[in-house]
């Protein structure tokens, strides 16, 4: 009599996020939202492309200044958010893993997909970030000119 082996499709595995990855995502969507606040306070003041209205309003670049600096302070938190979610996710995958015995290699790429996810989303909002700060110190530069 054959016995077939029937194997796990890894590819078909759908995992419910981490309670700390939630907390993850909704931290990226709040820095989202604010950079958007931020970007509607300096568009307010000046459209985009009519920023020669603000040319002696000091008012208006200190407001740039300050969105600048703010905007490259949640650069970084982005990051720092990133790095203690990833030491927290080894840490609770070294712990189960211990438990339970086992270091197979799905386990392995099962962390290496979880970083590359939080590290991707938090590139693109990093980005986003970026952007934003990189108008706002144009603007800066211009009205300074």
């Amino acid at each position: 009599m054959l016995q077939e082996s029937v194997g796990w499709d890894t590819q078909g595995l759908i995992r419910e996020p981490s309670t700390s990855f939630k907390i993850y995502i909704l931290f990226l969507i709040v820095v989202c939202i604010v950079t958007i606040i931020k970007l509607i306070r300096v568009w307010r003041g000046a459209p985009p492309f009519r920023l020669s209205s603000q040319t002696k309003n000091r008012d208006y670049l200190k407001l740039l200044q300050i969105s600048c600096n703010s905007l490259s302070h949640w650069i970084r938190c982005i990051f720092l958010a990133w790095a203690i979610l990833s030491s927290t996710t080894v840490y609770d995958i070294c712990r189960g893993m211990r438990n339970e015995k086992t270091t197979g290699l799905g386990v392995i790429l099962f962390v290496i997909q979880d970083f590359s996810t939080a590290l991707s989303m938090a590139l693109w909002v990093g980005v986003f970030v970026f952007l934003a700060r990189w108008h706002v110190s144009n603007r800066i530069e211009r009205l300074r000119d």
